[in-house]
């Protein structure tokens, strides 16, 4: 009663055990699936800017961003590739017309068309005439009909709609004035900011102030692609710098780096728990042969190999192993299965836990039967001199 006791508490441990380290490597997975793994084909966004300070403050040489700076930005093994923004250096206003009276001052910049998440051709990027595409930010489409049209008592605007409208854009250089038509041509989602083609922003400001054709390129704010938004590294240098970028998407990062921790540290639990066990298993084979001392010296000397009576026992437990991991990915699955099914996966995870997981119904029974074999044996051949 009491060797099967000791037993089911022993499989019990290796039941947790497995439990919690292939359950980790499965939420793992998941983690990277919600938040965005690191890996070549991934491309995450960031918007970098410098922090203000008291000394940079007014200052465009130290807020904005040199040649040297973008080159090393660029050369950090979590970036993938880097777009400065261009600024206007000139002054813009917009106004409606008749059809939505207003006036607002503006501002543009611009980005090469291939960081941009518009599908826009070249061709359809471009300034014809005196007509300008323009590009701006979604939330900024939302924050004039949520906020400023019911407020003013202004028509609502749908995106198709708006990709009809078209609004003056008065620029002013050189105290000369033009007035240009403005029509937008889509909405970004990556890029907070209103977006005019890069050439033709170029040719205005170097226009505006002849000077910059001579002055080191100064960058307001650069478009950073990257591995993983969630990189602890990225964030590191970022932080070292004196860089900032979205808010929401750093808070991901650092949720996402702390779910790793616990998830590691829950796996080396497991781990532990996995290793003693083993520990217990010899043990366990050990007190069996001292138990059957006799027997065994007897079948011995009549010719049983004690390599075969140690293979026979340690085959026993790994097949018992076995068991014990089909149970445990059993739950697994079933847990798995559950979370993709429900609200909280948001249709991003797989109902099926990964397929490596199956192989370690394998790969762990065999290596511990090696293991053990290999041990016991050794142990038998030294301390009993057989």
């Amino acid at each position: 009663m009491k060797k099967i006791f000791n037993s089911l508490i022993l499989y019990a441990g290796l039941f947790i055990a497995f439990i919690l380290v292939l359950s980790c490597l499965q939420l793992y997975e998941n983690a990277n699936r919600l938040f965005g793994s690191k890996s070549s084909d991934s491309n995450y966004w960031l918007t970098f800017s410098k922090k203000l300070t008291p000394d940079n403050i007014g200052r465009k040489e130290l807020l904005g961003f040199n040649e040297n700076e973008v080159a090393k930005i660029k050369n950090w093994s979590e970036v993938k590739n880097i777009y400065p923004f261009s600024a206007n250096e000139f002054k813009a206003s917009a106004n409606g017309g008749d059809f939505i009276p207003f006036y607002t001052d503006l501002y543009f910049e611009s980005v090469d068309l291939k960081a941009i998440d518009v599908p826009l051709k070249e061709e359809e990027f471009q300034v014809n005439g005196d007509e300008i595409p323009i590009i701006i930010s979604r939330e900024y489409l939302n924050l004039y009909n949520y906020g400023f049209a019911i407020n003013q008592g202004l028509p609502q605007i749908s995106e198709d709609f708006a990709k009809k409208i078209e609004v003056n854009i008065n620029i002013t250089i050189n105290k000369e004035n033009k007035t240009y038509r403005g029509k937008m041509v889509g909405l970004s989602d990556r890029i907070h900011s209103v977006l005019i083609p890069k050439k033709f922003l170029d040719s205005l400001n170097a226009a505006a102030k002849l000077e910059l054709g001579s002055q080191p390129k100064i960058y307001n704010r650069v478009l950073v692609q990257v591995k993983d938004s969630g990189d602890e590294g990225l964030v590191s240098k970022m932080k070292e710098n004196g860089y900032e970028s979205n808010q929401e998407s750093l808070r991901s990062a650092k949720i996402k780096s702390k779910l790793f921790l616990v998830l590691k540290v829950i796996a080396v639990l497991g781990i532990f728990i996995f290793a003693l066990c083993l520990y217990i298993i010899v043990s366990f084979i050990k007190i069996q042969f001292l138990e059957k001392q006799e027997e065994v010296s007897i079948k011995n000397s009549l010719g049983y190999s004690p390599k075969k009576m140690v293979s026979d026992i340690s085959r026993k437990f790994s097949l018992n192993l076995m068991i014990v991991l089909i149970l445990s990915l059993g739950l697994i699955a079933l847990g798995q299965y559950l979370i993709a099914k429900s609200d909280v996966s948001n249709g991003l995870l797989s109902m099926y836990v990964n397929p490596f997981l199956w192989t370690v119904i394998i790969i762990i029974p065999l290596l511990v039967y090696f293991f053990v074999n290999i041990l016991i044996y050794r142990w038998l051949l030294k301390s009993w001199k057989i």
